[in-house]
């Protein structure tokens, strides 16, 4: 925007003449730092689009500079960057890319994203391209398949407007589109000015308008209001369910659309997912109803022009399938077996063989020592190479060491951990001579250490990052090789190495059997009797794929560990990972590995993983720091003691060189409480970049973005609330609803199962009580919250703070509640003395469910705020066909009011079950219709229908989708249902697929 400086009219960039005084205007902006401006695109209140291109680069971008109207500052900046950084991981082909929020040289604060070869929704309506069914159902396909996406990713639109969706100048018949997604709407809610179309949405919009927390149902409400736009041809509809019922408006999506647009959310199909499938339904019955709709005589005429021009295709056919064979198979023998030696030979150089020593210390003395061997490859000119975790890290997965180290801790001893990692590259000398003559002593009596890249020295290797392993059973299964990656990072590369290709775009419902592969590494390791490194190289093909692994018949061995699997396109599929193996049961169980079939771990998640190192993410490198848990005892030691500046100093000291999540965990507390909140934010942003579930993290994050100009727009507190039963940290999804909500009930204060969560949900309600100005009550809460923590848990130090941050005197206070607090200690160390044995009893009765059950009340009764171990007992009890304690235990449970989550939606189907199996079958219909009247779960709600045969059980699997927590809910409970009933052969049918979910 400029202003005419005869008569001070605001005017667009692009006017040359004032149209109110007929003044010749200036020429406005045309240049922003380095950028060269080409077009004015748009101009609002809060900024101005610009087409602009870099005099370095040959492809314009999109400039959006915001004015002084918008708010933008230096905080709003870093919270815009921080959000970039969260889009950057969405789909290109889906979504607008947005690069950098930069600060010009006259101050001026503006966004680069790429230029999109746009065509405006008024020239599209008015082509009319629309009205043709077949492209608008397409259209609402994809865009509905787009979103399903992005809520799959933890993200959700719900002020999706048209404005949103850039439709791409391209084919006549067919719209494509790209999202051009915010996570926060608002650059500064408090000075919001939205645009017509967005404000229309605002004031239209059941969710918003009732006061409702805005979640992905919102999104489909938005979503079906864009569709009967288009379809109506009318941007003003507020409801547009009136024009649905107009005979112009198709019928056959009316009613998806109707339901997508019901102010009741619960009523709204029940995922994104559901609506894409829908659509593609319709546009499948379309299809089908336009062929049986074809007249007889323009059938015979089409059948007529087939048969003519069938000659024609056939020839084309036999063509095309003779050159398909001539270089499928006169290639394969020649032309694909000579590429695949080509990419042997091209690529050899760059394939690491890869030694790790590992030991324990106590003192001065050696107690364990191991070497492991692998292979790693070079992935990036900066120096990182892949490989397998098991490689990189072996002694994540050697239970001897844990042993040994809990041996040495049990009679206060201090285990030191260390290790050395060396690695050679083909043609290095790395191996002595002399290996197998005499008895080697020593690494230096095996390997050239001299020669190779280390931890030390001017030729250096760390470990850059290592995947986490799944630690939930459902992960493990799903995930059998369980993302056995790590990437290692070398300061130089070798002159003439070049990376090997990952293929980015790999799918593995794409890959196809018998396709030949390649693997290269290092089979036998040192057992060679050369002193060079040389790449041993082995052909096979695919044989089978799986949902997150594949299997070649190419000839792996232990030392091919981490090495890569090419594919006849000369790029990265997999990392060679594991063998399968045969086990012969006799006297002795033997495990014979069969190395003709190899178990490969697609690069996937390994390509995410690195373009995330390269943008500076940090990650866990997998090395055991033993002293963690004594430094993270003296951080919270001088927390207690309310020495909190100087507990900030010593985590920060803590973390020098580490990356122990718990250290990391303690700093960001730290700082938080003493007021650094950029410190935190940084912190914890390190915690979720190494595990993205750290939900403890999550939460902290958002306590400190809604502690600045976000408030509760804060990104993770939305990532946290769509958190439902699904996730492991749905409790973390409750608390944050609490939080936004600024009230909580009686019943909402025990809302817990575990101690832990009981310190965290009182923590919480203390600071919504604080907020409210209720001192005395947020006091009382936050006493409860560090009386419920265990010495471990951070929400006891956050409680604290919070209890005696103010500043009267409260000296005397303090030390009485300190007292009051080392006291709980002592007894729960105690108690934990008494729990051990039965502890060890529980672990060995794995087989004997009633024996399990007996335990689990024992150790209750000495831990009784481990309300969950009632449910524990409870199945157990089912289990065992203790119909009558299994109920009693579920009554203990249930009697104290909490919310919906997983153990009390799971445990009140079991009771109306067990009712069932005991007889009670008019008690076990009343229970289950007042359970199904009272759960707002619509999952759970949906289970309870069929049990009471109100929904149809196929219509009930048809829900579940491909959900593994909705399929094994579903199962279990129809199956159990059906053994009651004394449908054994239906029992077990669903007992099968409940155990095939995972």
């Amino acid at each position: 925007m400029k202003l005419c400086s005869n008569c001070s009219q605001a005017l667009a960039e692009s006017v040359k003449i004032c149209p109110n005084c007929g003044s010749e205007v200036a020429d406005g902006l045309t240049r922003v730092d380095t950028y060269r401006i080409l077009e004015v695109i748009h101009e609002g209140r809060g900024s101005i689009l610009y087409k602009a291109i870099d005099e370095a680069a040959e492809e314009p971008v999109a400039l959006r500079l915001f004015t002084d109207d918008s708010g933008v500052d230096e905080a709003v900046a870093q919270r815009l960057s921080h959000e970039l950084q969260v889009l950057g991981e969405l789909p290109s082909e889906w979504f607008v890319q947005h690069f950098s929020i930069r600060c010009s040289a006259d101050g001026r604060w503006y966004r680069v994203s790429e230029w999109v070869e746009a065509e405006s929704w008024g020239s599209l309506l008015s082509s009319g391209r629309l009205q043709d069914i077949e492209i608008a159902y397409d259209l609402f396909q994809r865009l509905a398949a787009i979103l399903s996406g992005l809520h799959q990713s933890g993200h959700f639109i719900p002020h999706l407007i048209l404005n949103d969706i850039l439709v791409l100048k391209g084919e006549p018949d067919r719209v494509d589109v790209k999202i051009d997604y915010k996570l926060s709407r608002f650059l500064d809610p408090k000075m919001a000015r939205p645009g017509p179309m967005l404000q229309h949405l605002l004031d239209c919009h059941p969710d918003i308008s009732g006061g409702r927390p805005l979640d992905y149902k919102s999104d489909i409400w938005s979503l079906g209001r864009i569709f009967a736009q288009i379809l109506s041809a009318n941007m003003d509809l507020c409801d547009p369910r009136p024009a649905l019922k107009e005979e112009n408006f198709p019928q056959d999506i009316s009613v998806l659309i109707r339901s997508m647009l019901a102010d009741d959310p619960d009523v709204r199909p029940g995922s994104m997912q559901e609506v894409a499938d829908a659509l593609n339904r319709l546009q499948e019955e379309r299809e089908e109803a336009r062929e049986i709709a074809t007249p007889e005589t323009a059938r015979e005429v089409k059948r007529l022009r087939r048969t003519v021009t069938g000659f024609g295709i056939l020839l084309t056919i036999l063509l095309v399938i003779g050159g398909f064979y001539f270089f499928r198979f006169e290639r394969s023998s020649g032309d694909i077996e000579s590429a695949l030696e080509d990419y042997a030979n091209r690529y050899a150089g760059s394939v690491a063989f890869v030694m790790v020593q590992y030991r324990i210390r106590v003192d001065d003395i050696i107690v364990y020592s191991q070497v492991r061997e692998g292979t790693a490859f070079l992935v990036d000119s900066a120096g990182y190479l892949l490989t397998n975790r098991h490689v990189a890290c072996p002694w994540l997965e050697d239970d001897t060491l844990y042993n040994i180290i809990g041996q040495i801790r049990a009679v206060d001893k201090s285990p030191q951990f260390e290790y050395q990692l060396y690695m050679w590259f083909e043609g290095d000398n790395a191996f002595n001579q002399l290996v197998g003559i005499g008895a080697a002593e020593g690494l230096e009596d095996v390997y050239d250490l001299g020669s190779a890249y280390s931890r030390g020295g001017s030729k250096r290797i760390s470990i850059a990052g290592v995947a986490r392993p799944p630690s939930r059973t459902s992960q493990k299964i799903r995930a059998p090789l369980q993302d056995d990656f790590a990437v290692l990072k070398i300061n130089r590369v070798p002159h003439g190495l070049e990376p090997l290709p990952l293929d980015r775009e790999f799918k593995m419902e794409e890959l196809e059997r018998l396709s030949p592969v390649i693997a290269l590494g290092f089979p036998l390791g040192s057992r060679i009797q050369a002193d060079v490194i040389n790449v041993s190289v082995t052909r096979g093909h695919i044989r089978r794929t799986f949902r997150n692994f594949f299997q070649v018949d190419t000839s792996i061995y232990k030392g091919n560990s981490g090495g890569p699997i090419i594919d006849r396109n000369g790029k990265v599929i997999g990392i060679a990972s594991a063998v399968a193996t045969d086990v012969a049961m006799a006297p002795m169980v033997v495990v014979t590995p069969l190395s003709d079939i190899g178990l490969v771990l697609p690069v996937t998640e390994a390509v995410v993983f690195i373009d995330e190192l390269r943008r500076g993410r940090p990650k866990w490198n997998g090395v055991l720091d033993l002293s963690a848990t004594e430094r993270v005892s003296e951080i919270q030691d001088l927390a207690l003691a309310g020495k909190w500046v100087e507990a900030q100093r010593r985590a920060d000291q803590s973390l020098e060189g580490s990356n122990v999540p718990a250290l990391i965990m303690g700093a960001a507390v730290m700082h938080y409480i003493n007021g650094d909140l950029a410190g935190a934010a940084t912190l914890t942003d390190r915690a979720l970049s190494i595990n993205h579930e750290n939900y403890e993290a999550m939460l902290l994050k958002s306590l400190i973005e809604s502690s600045g100009k976000l408030g509760w727009e804060s990104t993770s507190l939305t990532q946290l609330m769509n958190l439902d039963w699904r996730s492991p940290g749905e409790f973390y999804g409750y608390l944050a609803r609490l939080l936004t909500s600024g009230e909580f009930s009686e019943d909402d204060l025990e809302s817990w199962n575990l101690p832990s969560e009981k310190s965290w949900l009182h923590f919480i309600a203390g600071l919504v009580s604080e907020g409210d100005g209720d001192t005395n009550r947020a006091r009382s809460l936050f006493k409860s919250s560090v009386r419920a923590a265990g010495t471990e848990e951070w929400s006891r130090y956050l409680a604290l703070a919070h209890l005696f941050r103010s500043g009267r005197d409260q000296h005397s206070e303090r030390t009485g509640f300190i007292d009051e607090l080392q006291e709980l200690d002592e007894q729960r160390t105690e108690r934990m003395s008494w729990l051990e044995p039965l502890i060890t009893k529980f672990e060995a009765a794995a087989t004997d469910p009633a024996e399990r059950r007996n335990l689990l009340v024992q150790i209750h009764e000495l831990q009784p705020e481990s309300r969950r171990l009632l449910v524990y007992a409870s199945y157990y009890s089912a289990m065992a066909s203790d119909w009558p304690q299994s109920l009693k235990l579920a009554g203990q449970y249930l009697q104290v009011p909490g919310r919906e989550e997983p153990l009390r939606l799971g445990l009140q189907l079991l009771t109306t079950t067990v009712l069932l199996h005991s007889g009670e079958e008019d008690e076990s219909r009343s229970r289950l219709t007042e359970t199904c009247r009272e759960t707002d779960t619509i999952w759970y709600r949906q289970v309870c229908e069929s049990l009471l045969h109100q929904r149809s059980q196929e219509d009930l699997i048809e829900n579940a989708g491909t959900i593994p927590e909705k399929i094994v809910t579903a199962h279990a409970a129809l199956g159990f249902q059906a053994e009651a009933e004394g449908k054994a052969e239906d029992a077990l049918s669903h007992y099968r697929e409940a155990l095939g979910s995972y």
